[in-house]
């Protein structure tokens, strides 16, 4: 009951001519006497409105001449839930008699603002509230004669205990958000499963040409996994003997030498004049940031590859059989060592692996689209993946992604097609991850639409949560359409300007189950 929101309140005494304050050791009116209510009995009416930043729910017991009556007001944000903590509330009363404004400085408890009034007169008394900037207004305060009358008020206008109820109290400490049901834009998606890779022009491995010992560059600095290092980095010496069986394939690997020189220096001019060109764009605002500093690290991959390449050449062109060489072993590209040579002196076959290099700043994504669905897709093949954990969500390709493969072929034994993108990495995708993915279909529609966070499953049916009063939800079952990332299409079950429930849903259909009334803990 609403009496119980009140523990020893401060009290706001309003004297219009209309409206006095009664002392609290006055005895009640020879027409008020002839009805013993207990307070905790008295009758109250609730009404919930909207302002464009609060949701205010407002309960008042019905008035009677000469008895004491208390407003409540709920005042919650629509931004996040959150009860008002502070700052004042502006109201006005306005009769025939007289109107009066006042202000309530700070509410009586988080969310709660009270005000104790007692009427002089009976009658219709309008009833307005200003929070910030917001005026709100409330359906008028009727004044009754008598408590026979505000009884029998409260029975003709009594409706019957249905739907579910749950008390601001519990809805502010979970942050309880709703939405109106509107019209939005919404396209036909397809989900798919993503899967997240190295982006193999971001990744190397650093292979022993020939049999040989590994020793680190220097004493004591051997490189470690999880090390950080850049194109042109030292990672470790190769010790060659130029004997028996090793002979040969030192000259073999000359050979490769020479011909690896000569393709580094052509991939260092393709790069230079590739890095030239983005520099140019960029200057005009033709390529972005990302774009220029991908054409730089692809530059300086290209640089230290030739350095590397030129070196490895030279130190075999000097070489003589008989004798030992020492071979230096490069890092081709930037990034982090997450393959290492597990100790300083050991033996190396040919072609072993000794370093792996990843730099995850770019990633490939790799889209498996269902063959059944591949007729409703089309250029430009438009993408995004959303966050496990939160509302944003990744572009594919984006701005300064693209798209390399569009499902050229299906796959014969899982009957789905490619879409394989290279984007930058936001930060916090990882190699080998698995995602959803929602692929846009075509031309985007204006539709009856909530958040898909609204939807709750219950036994395969697809549930909404109306809210119907401050403290009141009604359960609903709907019917959706297409599906866009965090909206999806309501074909029935709701209407327009209704609320939903959008963040909290599945607490209400928890509280829905155990079916208890909450009594007010104030």
């Amino acid at each position: 009951m609403l009496e119980r929101l009140i523990h020893r309140p401060i009290l706001l005494t309003i004297l219009l001519g209309v409206v006095s304050l009664f002392c609290s050791c006055q005895q009640p009116n020879s027409a008020n006497a002839s009805h013993d209510h207990e307070l905790a009995d008295w009758p109250a009416r609730a009404q919930t409105v909207y302002s464009e930043h609060f949701q205010l729910f407002f309960e008042n017991e019905y008035a009677v001449v000469g008895r004491e009556t208390t407003l409540a007001l709920h005042v919650s944000n629509l931004r996040d839930g959150s009860p008002r903590q502070s700052g004042s509330l502006k109201f006005s009363l306005n009769g025939d008699a007289a109107n009066f404004n006042e202000a309530i400085d700070n509410p009586a408890r988080p969310g709660i603002y009270l005000v104790q009034l007692t009427f002089e007169k009976p009658g219709s008394y309008s009833w307005s509230a200003i929070i910030d900037s917001d005026n709100v207004e409330l359906a008028p305060i009727v004044v009754h004669a008598d408590e026979h009358s505000a009884i029998h008020a409260a029975e003709d206008a009594a409706e019957s205990d249905s739907g579910i109820t749950m008390l601001k109290e519990q809805q502010w400490p979970i942050r309880l958000l709703i939405e109106e049901v509107q019209r939005k834009s919404v396209a036909h998606q397809i989900p798919a499963t993503a899967r997240i890779a190295a982006c193999k022009t971001h990744s190397a491995k650093v292979l022993s040409p020939v049999m040989g010992k590994l020793v680190a560059p220097q004493p004591g600095a051997r490189i470690v996994l999880g090390q950080q290092v850049k194109a042109g980095d030292l990672l470790a010496m190769l010790q060659v003997p130029l004997l028996g069986d090793t002979l040969a394939a030192w000259q073999a690997a000359a050979a490769q030498a020479t011909s690896e020189a000569a393709r580094a220096a052509a991939e260092l001019q393709q790069a230079s004049a590739s890095f030239e060109r983005v520099q140019s764009l960029f200057a005009k605002q033709a390529k972005s940031q990302l774009q220029l500093e991908e054409a730089q690290y692809q530059y300086a991959t290209a640089v230290a590859a030739d350095q590397s390449a030129r070196v490895i050449s030279e130190i075999y062109s000097q070489a003589q059989p008989g004798s030992a060489m020492s071979l230096p072993l490069f890092a081709p590209i930037s990034g982090q060592v997450i393959t290492a040579a597990t100790a300083s002196g050991e033996w190396v076959s040919d072609a072993e692996t000794l370093f792996e290099i990843q730099n995850l700043s770019q990633l490939h994504v790799s889209v498996r689209v269902p063959e059944a669905d591949l007729p409703e897709l089309s250029a430009p093949y438009r993408a995004h993946i959303p966050h496990p954990n939160n509302t944003t969500r990744i572009a594919l390709p984006g701005t300064d992604g693209k798209l390399l493969l569009a499902a050229q072929k299906v796959d014969p034994l899982t009957h789905s097609a490619e879409l394989l993108y290279e984007i930058p990495n936001p930060g916090w995708l990882r190699a080998g991850m698995t995602l959803t993915a929602q692929l846009s279909t075509g031309e985007a529609h204006d539709v009856m639409s909530v958040p898909w966070s609204s939807i709750v499953d219950d036994s395969g049916m697809s549930i909404a949560f109306v809210q119907t009063g401050g403290e009141t939800f009604e359960r609903r079952v709907v019917q959706l359409g297409h599906r866009d990332g965090e909206r999806v299409e309501v074909l029935s079950g709701l209407e327009l300007g209704e609320r939903v429930v959008t963040d909290g849903a599945y607490v209400v259909h928890l509280t829905a189950l155990s079916g208890a009334i909450p009594a007010h803990s104030h």
